[in-house]
């Protein structure tokens, strides 16, 4: 009867979190598909601001090649890392200075701040998978395809000088 009672609550508070899981999202006001416009520059910032993606890449976010870093660093962790007010403090007082020649005479409104955010949240931990191990297997193909060329193309080369060397030193022998 009590381990009854205790599963009914745990799945009553399993409920509650998953159903406030998004309402806490939500709560910002951040709209995650207008943070990846104006994160890709495929909507502008108000203030004409030079799109993220000139800069930085987010890694795995489904913005093949051009997701990748150029300048910036890779954005991927930094919800993981600073947290919404950090993020939002980030974008808001431009601590990096690098980033004040672009937006110090164009500021990024409350509303473009809280976007992005909500878009840095949304890929936060979809990290590129790793090219470790598919690099490693596309140059050990190529090396045993370029071994086995030479290989081939080598042996009978190897045959024939190696012959009459082979025979030279017979006749000296004896």
């Amino acid at each position: 009867m009590i381990r009854k009672r205790l599963l009914q609550i745990g799945a009553f508070i399993a409920g509650v979190l998953i159903f406030l899981a998004p309402v806490a999202a939500a709560e910002s006001g951040g709209d995650p598909r207008r943070g990846e416009a104006l994160f890709v520059g495929t909507a502008s910032f108000d203030n004409d601001g030079a799109p993220c993606l000139a800069c930085h890449g987010i890694a795995g976010a489904g913005l093949g090649r051009a997701g990748a870093a150029n300048y910036g660093p890779d954005l991927t962790p930094m919800y993981e890392d600073y947290g919404e007010d950090g993020v939002i403090s980030i974008l808001e007082d431009l601590s990096f200075p690098s980033m004040e020649p672009i937006y110090a005479t164009r500021p990024l409104t409350e509303q473009e701040r809280v976007d992005l955010t909500a878009f840095l949240a949304e890929v936060k931990g979809n990290g590129a998978p790793p090219i470790g191990a598919a690099l490693a297997g596309q140059v050990g193909l190529a090396t045993a395809v370029f071994l086995g060329l030479i290989g081939v193309l080598g042996w009978r080369r190897l045959k024939n000088v190696r012959q009459p060397l082979v025979e030279k030193a017979r006749k000296k022998k004896g």
